[in-house]
């Protein structure tokens, strides 16, 4: 790999060209540099603050690492220091760091906060427990421990467990596993035994296995059926608890009897 720590005007390196990003722009490469290699070409633009890397470009700094058909490295122009502050990449879009990877149509990564946002159709982030999809759009925001989904969201857990919901919101621990899920709109919960519950809200702690559903709720086990206004699962002893509305309303059941 080449290394063109001094660049000083506005200029195109063709085929496998690689510059190091760096705050200082020193000549020789360290774990904190940001190096961006591209197949086609890397241009410096010093007018608007920015480098663009076009051709199955690739840029790391320690264990992140992101991936793009282009990609455009920012900095603040009027800066004597050339930290950058941003990049933006396009098409077959995928990024990893120690712990998550995820993909998109197009990325948004901030450097002061680690923020990624990936745009659909179809983006996607994996974790330790699992892998988020959504439609639109997913923004992982690194040092808050949260992931928003928005459109068509659905996680898929290790254990089997599935959830979806017009948006989700993960919310992780400092070692990246999820703590709590919250779901909005059109929210359904599928077991890896079957059992399915449908409600308008859901929040899931993980940490007790247990979930509240709001709005709308049916809980569906083979035949058996349960619906109301508000439910309590537990998901480690099997036990759902429908109840009704603090506003009045019933609650109902339909349960298959022995065969005669």
């Amino acid at each position: 790999m080449t290394v063109f720590p001094n660049l000083r005007s506005c200029c195109t390196v063709p085929v496998l060209a690689a510059i190091m990003l760096a705050s200082s722009m020193g000549y020789s490469a360290r774990a904190a540099d940001m190096i961006v290699n591209a197949d086609t070409s890397l241009e410096w633009n010093q007018k608007e603050g920015f480098y663009q890397a076009l051709g199955n470009a690739h840029a790391y700094q320690g264990e992140q690492e992101i991936f793009a058909d282009d990609l455009k490295a920012f900095y603040d122009a009027s800066a004597s220091a050339r930290d950058i502050t941003e990049i933006h990449a396009n098409g077959n879009v995928r990024f990893a760091d120690a712990a998550h990877t995820g993909s998109g149509s197009s990325l948004i990564y901030r450097s002061d906060t680690g923020a990624y946002k990936l745009v659909g159709p179809n983006a996607r982030i994996d974790g330790p427990d699992g892998s988020a999809t959504a439609k639109t759009e997913i923004e992982f925001l690194r040092q808050e421990g949260q992931v928003f989904l928005q459109d068509k969201a659905e996680i898929k857990l290790t254990d089997g467990r599935q959830l979806k919901g017009n948006s989700l919101q993960l919310f992780l621990d400092t070692q990246s596993n999820i703590e709590r899920i919250e779901a909005r709109g059109e929210v359904q919960v599928s077991q890896a035994s079957g059992s399915t519950a449908t409600a308008d809200r859901l929040d899931y702690d993980r940490r007790s296995d247990k979930a509240i559903l709001l709005g709308n709720v049916t809980v569906i086990d083979g035949s058996n059926y349960l619906s109301g206004d508000k439910a309590e699962i537990d998901f480690k002893t099997g036990i759902s608890k429908m109840l009704s509305a603090e506003t009045g309303g019933r609650v109902s059941g339909r349960f298959t009897g022995p065969k005669q």
